[in-house]
């Protein structure tokens, strides 16, 4: 149930973010986890009117019971606020005790979203602008999340020495990585390069030298995907999918593809098997190889 108490004006949530937001800094967190973690605990201090600081377990589990009732959040966002609270307790309130309790969401097996090679062409051409369909086919073919995309710098592209790959700084889970460069992309980027002489990183916003927002790229997608007849729902996550279960169909070793995917386990990578339909024509039985 709610709290019902009076708020506590001697707390100051603008300074409360303000220092989580530091820390967070301090500690080489990503943008997106930062913005993820001031979400969770406004919504924290909305919902209860009063500092986090003095909340007790239940409060908290009150606050989660009533997100997982708000049918507009989808499961995976409720994870990051417990994550957010999580951290939180532990490192601004110094309650490793309660931050302990904050049960963590439980995994609901489900099967990823894909479309087929034909709906996602059909996508890319449902793009107006070059520059647009560019950035969905290379989100696609080299497993891109959207804040590696809008941070990918023209420096990042690397082919020197006879190299096919992209350098992504600081991405998903803080780290920094390589990832495959299709030559089909390649020479699409020079063109784009060409047409729209970016300055800095690779897609600039309106100004150059700046990057695309977040939120522009978003909208590109969706506009794009209005001007299509796919029926199926479709944001960036699914692009990613896609990479993963073609590449499966087209043979890639599943093994290769955890790594690509930067899966700690192979039962996640696994789970595009449930969605791809791997051909029998390559399968064989092992003693026909026998001498």
């Amino acid at each position: 149930m709610r709290t019902e108490s009076t708020p506590n004006l001697r707390f100051d949530i603008t300074r409360e973010l303000d220092l989580l937001s530091k820390r967070m800094t301090v500690a080489n967190r990503s943008p997106s986890g930062i913005n993820c973690y001031h979400r969770s605990m406004k919504r924290l201090y909305e919902f209860h009117k009063v500092s986090p600081r003095e909340l007790e377990i239940d409060q908290v589990i009150d606050f989660l019971y009533y997100l997982q009732h708000d049918k507009q959040l989808h499961s995976h966002t409720i994870k990051l606020y417990v994550a957010g609270l999580r951290y939180y307790y532990q490192e601004m309130v110094g309650s490793i005790d309660l931050a302990q309790q904050i049960p963590y969401p439980k995994n609901k097996p489900h099967l990823p979203e894909v479309l087929s090679r034909e709906g996602l062409q059909k996508v890319f051409d449902g793009c107006l602008i070059y520059k647009h369909k560019v950035m969905f086919r290379l989100i696609y073919s080299a497993d891109l999340i959207l804040a590696e995309l809008a941070y990918l710098k023209i420096t990042d592209i690397d082919t020197k020495d006879g190299k096919m790959r992209i350098r992504i700084n600081n991405g998903k889970g803080g780290k920094d990585r390589y990832t495959i460069l299709s030559k089909i992309i390649l020479d699409e980027l020079r063109i784009y390069v060409k047409m729209s002489r970016p300055k800095t990183y690779l897609f600039n916003g309106k100004i150059k030298g700046q990057r695309m927002s977040l939120g522009g790229i978003h909208h590109a997608l969706k506009q794009a995907v209005k001007r299509t007849d796919v029926a199926k729902r479709v944001n960036l996550h699914i692009l990613r999918h896609c990479l993963a279960s073609h590449a499966l169909e087209d043979g890639l070793n599943i093994k290769t593809l955890q790594y690509l995917l930067g899966h700690q386990s192979i039962k996640t990578t696994m789970t595009y098997l449930h969605v791809s339909e791997v051909p029998l024509s390559k399968a064989f039985s092992p003693l026909d190889n026998w001498a």
